[in-house]
């Protein structure tokens, strides 16, 4: 049984997005939630953290539930965007109780997922979710409307840097060029999610660049963000994907320093024989071959040589 044909048997649905939700998670969900809204039937959307007021335009607001009535008990489809492995649900222990119950759908296009799901449509040669659900619509031949493609294409440009990263190909500049023709503002989406940084941020970012640490053996670059400077999430994200501009860097790396005793590590890189998923798995994290990263328990130090994580 196809997705399709298992969202037509279902009565309620869960549709989830990732922790520290970015366009590509909440683009997928919003597409799919758009769909499921056309075709009439009963969701909601779900996500343990806030929306950035960035993605407000996406209009999904009136979809997701708040955290503390979540009842997962209450669905018989859950369907998981863009999570890597469950514990990026933010609720993998309660959708471990009603496996069995309720069917798990996993759509992702991440290597190192696991299949956790029942359905599992995972492809990690997609740019994005959102072009893996694109092309999810385009085979059942489903109509996508203004809405559902200004999701979609979100997903798609921030997940491909705007079409400057490795995630950009011939498939995903093509879905964007027919989401664009179903009147999708680009002018939105550019202002809110990409051309959105103030002065303020930028000079931040300017601080943290002015003591890089740069291994010439290694050749990886390294930037520290320490709770003392009260970095909002919105900050941290992108940061890693501006570093790639240094052209010496195999890898850049952005250790930022929680005020809750946890390491957050964000690992990018441009060069075709080096994957940093492999890298990020070996402490508990993932991602792609060009862009991961994980969390670990500990703080950032610096000694003679230069940064160090101790647990």
């Amino acid at each position: 049984m196809n997705i399709i044909e298992t969202i037509d048997n279902s009565d309620n649905i869960l549709l989830i997005s990732h922790v520290n939700p970015d366009g590509d998670t909440l683009g997928s969900a919003g597409a799919v939630g758009f769909y499921l809204q056309q075709v009439e039937k009963s969701f909601d959307l779900y996500c343990v953290d806030s929306l950035s007021i960035n993605f407000k335009y996406m209009g999904l607001d009136g979809f997701f539930i708040h955290p503390a009535t979540l009842d997962t008990t209450k669905y018989d489809l859950i369907i998981a965007v863009d999570c890597a492995d469950p514990l990026r649900t933010g609720i993998a222990e309660e959708i471990e109780k009603v496996k069995g119950k309720a069917t798990i759908i996993n759509i992702d296009h991440h290597g190192t997922n696991p299949n956790y799901g029942d359905i599992n449509i995972v492809k990690a040669d997609a740019s994005s979710t959102c072009e893996i659900i694109y092309d999810l619509f385009q085979e059942n031949n489903i109509s996508i409307n203004k809405d559902m493609a200004t999701c979609l294409i979100t997903g798609i440009l921030t997940d491909t840097g705007y079409f400057s990263n490795a995630a950009t190909t011939s498939s995903a500049i093509a879905a964007s060029s027919y989401l664009m023709s179903r009147g999708v503002s680009q002018k939105i989406i550019l202002d809110s999610v990409w051309k959105n940084q103030s002065l303020e941020t930028l000079k931040f970012w300017g601080e943290i660049m002015s003591r890089l640490h740069y291994n010439e053996k290694s050749k990886v670059v390294t930037a520290i963000i320490t709770p003392a400077e009260g970095v909002e999430k919105e900050i941290f994200e992108g940061f890693s994907n501006f570093l790639t501009i240094i052209y010496e860097a195999d890898i850049t790396l952005v250790l930022f320093q929680t005020p809750d005793g946890k390491v957050k590590a964000s690992m990018r890189t441009t060069r075709d024989h080096i994957d940093v998923a492999k890298i990020a798995k070996r402490y508990g994290g993932g991602g792609h071959r060009k862009a991961a990263g994980f969390t670990v328990e500990g703080r950032v130090v610096e000694d003679g040589e230069g940064w160090r994580i101790v647990r």
